[in-house]
């Protein structure tokens, strides 16, 4: 029995022997020959054969169609050959046949990713540096000592060997990118016929990710559970350009700010009190030197990005009703904010307190206070709502109103306190009930809530393409929804087979009668016949 073990075990280490040194042989014939075809490659590709007598534009294509070679072989020895011209050790370690292709191949598509590899794997050293795995052997550049790994070293350490030298030149080439992108950045802000600002550009890197983490900070993503009716999500690229306002605002009064001239990036509002104050005076408010309304003029003055110059017309002596009279101071905001936590004070609004204004309910210019009492923050859409004509508002307790609105003109001041009840019609309505008739307008077409009853002329050939496009979208998504509803109808279902019945003495049962009609002679029927 042992001597038959020991034969085993003698028999085997031969064959295991014999297969090895078989394997090394044909490995080593392989080499060979694929050192080979890469020469004969990258002479075909120094003289443009490829091209001009096989009519193959891609090394790699003419070596699949026209020779047979595997994908892997193939794309290595073309990728080699197109390179062989910038890294020439690389290139002889190959064709010598001392590296594998695919080895060879890894290590020049790594250096030829970035132009600082590239030119680093090319620079001479300024000693030599001997091989790490032959001693005698000295490498002039990195190139030759990477030629030492692809010949000696197994992939794993070629691989980790590339990875640190691309992890050195990081610092440099992520440098030299930022320089880049820097160099392309451009916007573009213009001015369109409608009165908007058209806005495009391309951005750096850094600038983008700053200002996608800003909007995604300000506009926390729309949780499933704020889909309307119709399962479509709040528009976020609207609250995007609503969280910009917000962030040039806030910047433009941040006393930090870039300064010219000793003023911050604001908007100068130039009107005198007289017509300010709703009087027919004949003059008209100028913002930034180019004429507004007056209730327009009363809207801005109430904006903290807005510098008013209100000034009295008889006298010519300016007025102070400037920053500290007219914009809550911190402690004052501070307390506003926390009397009003959910933000806007419209109903419903899910604008976040950062974003709201202050509105003074008796308008400051009237002589109304800064103070607690009569101020109640409104977001920058409800607050310009609420300076059209009709609207009233009411404050009930710390950070809580009464938004009314009445069908016909409200007399004095249109946003005074307590008119709802003073006036005594029979036509006024809360913002919640406004909201709700005018859900069968277009109200729910745009994120903000806008009425139709409050779509300008000039801007209505855009709204009414938004909103064409809007009902298009929800027709889509309708008939998507039908064809689902008559997919789960229509598609036959697996049935389950029926439970067998003992034959009886009469056999299986009768089929069931034909409900059919007999078909009279000469008539085909009813359709299909």
């Amino acid at each position: 029995m042992a001597a038959t073990t020991i034969h085993s075990r003698t028999s085997g280490s031969d064959q295991a022997q014999a297969i090895r040194s078989a394997l090394d042989t044909a490995a080593a014939a392989i080499n060979t020959h694929h050192a080979a075809v890469l020469s004969s490659v990258i002479a075909m590709k120094e003289q443009n054969l490829h091209r001009t007598a096989f009519g193959y534009s891609a090394l790699r294509d003419l070596l699949l169609s026209q020779f047979d070679f595997t994908h892997r072989t193939a794309a290595d020895i073309a990728a080699i050959a197109r390179l062989s011209s910038k890294f020439r050790a690389l290139v002889e370690a190959a064709v010598s046949g001392q590296a594998r292709i695919d080895q060879v191949a890894y290590a020049v598509r790594q250096l030829d990713r970035t132009p600082a590899v590239r030119l680093f794997a090319l620079t001479p050293f300024r000693t030599p540096v001997p091989s790490p795995f032959e001693a005698d052997t000295l490498c002039a550049t990195p190139e030759h000592l990477i030629a030492q790994y692809c010949q000696h070293a197994p992939f794993k350490d070629l691989q980790r060997h590339l990875d640190e030298l691309a992890a050195h030149l990081a610092e440099e080439s992520e440098l030299l990118d930022s320089l880049g992108e820097q160099s392309l950045q451009w916007i573009e802000l213009a001015e369109t016929d409608n009165g908007m600002w058209a806005l495009s550009g391309e951005l750096s890197g850094d600038t983008g990710r700053l200002l996608d983490k800003y909007l995604k900070t300000a506009c926390p993503p729309p949780r499933q559970d704020e889909q309307d009716l119709d399962g479509v999500l709040p528009a976020q690229p609207n609250r995007h350009a609503e969280a910009l306002h917000q962030l040039i605002a806030g910047y433009g009064t941040n006393p930090d700010a870039v300064k010219r001239h000793g003023h911050t990036a604001t908007l100068d509002l130039t009107v005198d009190i007289d017509t300010l104050q709703g009087k027919d005076t004949g003059r008209t408010p100028l913002l930034e030197g180019q004429p507004i309304s007056v209730a327009k003029a009363r809207h801005l003055a109430c904006e903290a990005g807005i510098i008013p110059g209100v000034f009295d017309y008889d006298t010519g002596e300016a007025i102070e009703l400037g920053r500290a009279a007219r914009l809550p101071n911190q402690a004052l905001r501070r307390k506003l904010e926390l009397e009003q936590r959910e933000g806007c004070a419209w109903s419903g609004c899910s604008r976040p307190v950062a974003w709201t204004e202050a509105h003074h309910i008796t308008h400051w210019a009237d002589g109304g206070d800064t103070n607690a009492d009569n101020l109640i923050l409104l977001c920058r859409f409800h607050h310009g709502r609420i300076h059209t004509a009709g609207w009233t508002v009411e404050k009930t307790g710390p950070g809580q109103a009464t938004i009314t609105h009445h069908d016909h003109p409200a007399t004095g001041d249109d946003t005074g306190a307590g008119q709802a009840r003073e006036c005594g019609c029979s036509d006024w309505r809360t913002d919640a009930d406004m909201d709700t008739e005018n859900q069968d307008t277009d109200w729910d077409v745009f994120p903000t809530g806008l009425y139709r009853s409050e779509w300008s002329p000039t801007l209505k050939p855009d709204l009414d393409s938004r909103a064409e496009e809007a009902e298009r979208q929800r027709a889509l998504a309708s008939i998507r929804a039908a064809r689902a509803k008559c997919r789960t109808r229509f598609t036959p279902q697996a049935k389950e087979p029926a439970p067998a019945k003992a034959s009886g003495p009469t056999g299986p049962p009768p089929p069931p009668p034909s409900h059919r009609e007999p078909i009279p002679v000469g008539s085909p029927g009813d359709p299909p016949f």
